[in-house]
């Protein structure tokens, strides 16, 4: 994950990363998902990444969720979902898909690092 943090940095070098947990066995979005809701109360308010992804490069969106004050971005797989309810529940919901917003060339398994963490820093900066 630390591309993902260069990625961010590189955008919104004022913002603060706060990595939740990288023990989520590859794929295991039931798991990632508990382990988002259970944390973000005790986050503080701003743009959270979920990047447990097995369908990245495949035909799932990438969704910008907002709920609580916050701002959730990651795959539209159900990953997010715990955690929006947990935060009084989504309040609007956009698809990422402005490509010009993205790391270039996408990679196919890695959409934390070039669809999520960009649009996150670009997010940060206003």
């Amino acid at each position: 994950m630390a591309a993902c943090h260069g990625v961010i940095a590189g955008i919104a070098p004022e913002a603060r990363v706060i990595d939740v947990c990288h023990l989520i066995p590859a794929g295991d979005v039931r798991r990632g998902a508990a382990v988002l809701a259970q944390t973000i109360p005790y986050l503080p308010q701003g743009i959270h990444i979920g990047a447990v992804d097995p369908g990245a490069g495949g035909a799932r969106r990438a969704v910008a969720v907002e709920a609580g004050g916050r701002v959730f971005i990651g795959p539209d797989n159900g990953l997010l979902s715990w955690a929006l309810h947990a935060s009084g529940g989504a309040r609007a919901a956009y698809e990422i898909s402005n490509a010009d917003h993205f790391l270039h060339p996408v990679s196919p398994t890695f959409h934390g690092r070039d669809v999520f963490s960009p649009v996150a820093g670009r997010l940060c900066g206003g």
